[in-house]
């Protein structure tokens, strides 16, 4: 383990795009290039955290294990921070048979953990990035240039947030036989945050507790987390013991998270455990198992939530199980440490998202006894059903999972599309048991004007290899409009008129900061009304004071090479086209060399030093007058070609005859 805080070396980052230049290096927000920043390795300090830091742009700041913001300590990052997390060393894997041999789980362990960030109960992160210049997290070893796949997961661990609030976990106790199954009542409401192993032994990891609802674990604005995700295993009831690219663990309502983007976890984007915080504004998309998850009696709120799951990437393996868009549970019932029939009960006020796959069974589960009114939503591109009501505790496992006394779960206004070539065959949703509710969930759903309806711009992606080769416009089509009697009530959530997470005929909220829209997942340049001028950051003619796009950014014109080490370094390019070049600029720096250019900017090694070096002593008998360096071979004899000249100038003066003088009278002894 790493025993100092931090060490700062210099590093090199290449770009070989148009994304090198601005919003994913920082450039447009006044920070230095990422090539040209310094890289700060953080550690834990063995179990004294970070303390009371402040993160800038000016450096790239990598975490070479789990470190932890301890309680009472504040973690401040500037707009444009770099965060890189260090993938994990050593890794062991250990099957253990539980049960008398029934059951086994599964214990993995590291020499040396992957890189994290965790926030302690009582610490705080104040990362509030820009719409022009985000917080970016990924590894160490991504150049930021857009050029890593979307299939790329598991690289480091993630971001995790773990706060005071409530949940209805019963113990920290997760063995079989330690843990009551059912018992009603109000437990102790702690639990420890995925994939997460405090090494120092002081239980940081561990959130809820049911004391401080109120509370703020950070304010998070403009975050971009990607390529993330860890695991350590998984319990006797086939749980993961991963971390999630964000994870928040019971945080409450001054907990600020909006404008997030989550990419290509190897497990969840967003998970949400408990607690009363409000999101708004996320989108995540690409992970292996879901792009949202929400549980342990979870009673916040969220809306404009934009997820995407490609049918391919969507395989969760750790341990092997369903993926998701949503996986709404009432909590992970499944480990045996909590009961959903316990209070606080799973009850969030949910509105706009839009969920959209390229063929998956179903875009949201509901299981574990998730409740909560889900506004005005939208899913595309299912083979199946828009979402699945499992069944659970009884017999009539429909309506415990609908109005009953543990909750109460509504899907309201809903727009389901799927697969056009099996469109006759989309529900409105699945019921997945075993007593025959498919009827009633059908006619429940169907009574609350969920409908069977096509209302995307472009809800089709293509992606090969992790690469894109055909983005999609999530947007809902103009005329798309909610009607009074289904606007939000509660107070927390905005009474927007559109379903789904995108208004139409606006430019999407994601647009100008999200890694997503710079690869080309989300066509944010086509936009469907009367702009004033480009909106594109990155454009040549981008307009700081358009409010809507016109179709106009041009991406050529102001193209060369940006870099100015290059031989070709244009100061009027703000657009890296990839034509810098060092060959025509190279040679020989080196003053002293017998090939030295002085036009030379680098250094290509083709120093010489020999076809130049001889004897460069004027008085010496093998004097060389072309030799440019000394090679010490001069060969300075006492045998004189000047009768009298005693001191070798060449000149018989005065100064030979004090010389004479200065030994005169010596005694000469052989």
């Amino acid at each position: 383990m790493f025993s100092m805080r931090a060490i700062i070396i210099p590093v090199l980052f290449a770009s070989t795009s148009s994304l090198g230049q601005g919003l994913m290096t920082g450039e447009v927000c006044g920070c230095p290039p990422v090539m040209n920043r310094d890289t700060v390795w953080v550690t834990d300090n063995n179990g004294a955290g970070v303390g009371n830091v402040h993160w800038t742009c000016d450096h790239i700041y990598v975490l070479a294990e789990q470190v932890f913001v301890n309680g009472g300590d504040t973690l401040t990052m500037d707009p444009g921070t770099v965060v890189l997390g260090v993938s994990g060393q050593g890794r062991s894997e250990v099957d253990v048979a539980v049960n008398f041999g029934i059951g086994s789980l599964r214990e993995v362990t590291y020499e040396h953990y992957p890189g994290a960030l965790v926030v302690a109960r009582s610490g705080f992160l104040d990362a509030q990035g820009t719409a022009s210049c985000p917080i970016q997290f990924s590894f160490f070893g991504d150049p930021l240039d857009g050029s890593v796949g979307l299939d790329v997961t598991g690289m480091w661990g993630g971001l995790a947030l773990c706060g005071a609030a409530q949940t209805n976990t019963l113990h920290l106790d997760l063995s079989f036989f330690g843990a009551p199954f059912f018992t009603t009542g109000i437990g102790t409401g702690e639990d420890r945050i995925e994939g997460i192993v405090d090494l120092s032994g002081q239980d940081r990891e561990v959130y809820g507790g049911n004391e401080d609802p109120t509370g703020s674990s950070g304010t998070l604005r403009y975050l971009s987390i990607r390529h993330g995700s860890t695991n350590l295993g998984w319990t006797q009831f086939g749980n993961g013991n991963e971390t999630d690219l964000l994870q928040l663990g019971a945080c409450g309502t001054g907990t600020v998270v909006e404008n997030i983007e989550l990419v290509s976890s190897a497990d969840d984007g967003l998970h949400i455990l408990g607690g009363l915080v409000e999101v708004r504004r996320v989108v995540s998309a690409f992970h292996a198992e879901d792009a949202f998850e929400s549980d342990q009696g979870w009673q916040g709120a969220a809306q404009f939530l934009l997820g995407i799951q490609d049918t391919v990437l969507a395989h969760a393996t750790n341990p092997p199980g369903p993926s998701f868009v949503y996986d709404a549970e009432g909590d992970d019932v499944q480990d045996n440490n909590m009961d959903p029939s316990s209070e606080p009960f799973c009850l969030p006020a949910m509105a706009n998202l839009t969920l959209i796959t390229n063929g998956a069974g179903q875009a949201a589960s509901y299981h574990s006894l998730p409740g909560g009114d889900w506004l005005n939503s939208v899913v595309h591109g299912v083979s199946d059903a828009g979402v699945e009501v499992q069944h659970y505790l009884t017999c009539d496992g429909f309506n415990a999972m609908l109005p009953n006394q543990y909750g109460f779960l509504t899907l309201r206004n809903w727009r389901v599309w799927g697969d056009e070539e099996n469109q006759e065959n989309v529900l409105r949703g699945r019921y997945m048991g075993n007593y025959g509710a498919q009827g009633a969930l059908e006619g429940w759903l169907t009574d609350s004007t969920n409908i069977i309806e096509s209302v995307l711009v472009d809800g089709e992606f293509t992606l090969e290899d992790g690469l894109v080769l055909d983005g999609l416009d999530p947007r809902v089509q103009s005329g798309e409009s909610v009607s009074d009697f289904y606007l939000p009530s509660d107070e927390r959530l905005d009474a927007v008129s559109f379903p789904g997470a995108l208004a139409p005929n606006e430019s999407p909220w994601l647009t100008p900061w999200s890694y997503l829209a710079h690869v080309g997942v989300i066509q944010s340049d086509e936009i469907d009304v009367d702009g004033d001028g480009c909106t594109y950051v990155l454009a040549c003619n981008y307009d700081s004071e358009a409010t809507a796009d016109d179709g106009s950014c041009d991406f050529t014109t102001c193209g060369g090479c940006i870099y100015e080490w290059a031989c070709n370094y244009d100061a009027t390019s703000l657009i890296d086209d990839g034509s810098c070049e060092l060959e025509s600029c190279s040679g020989c720096t080196f003053v002293l060399a017998c090939n030295y250019d002085s036009d030379a900017v680098h250094d290509d090694g083709s120093c010489t030093f020999e076809e130049c070096s001889g004897c460069t002593v004027m008085n010496a008998s093998n004097y060389d007058p072309t030799a440019l360096i000394d090679d010490g071979s001069c060969e300075l004899g006492l045998a004189q070609s000047c009768d009298g000249d005693l001191n070798g100038d060449s000149v018989v003066s005065t100064l030979d005859l004090l010389d004479f003088l200065s030994v005169y009278g010596n005694t000469c002894v052989d």
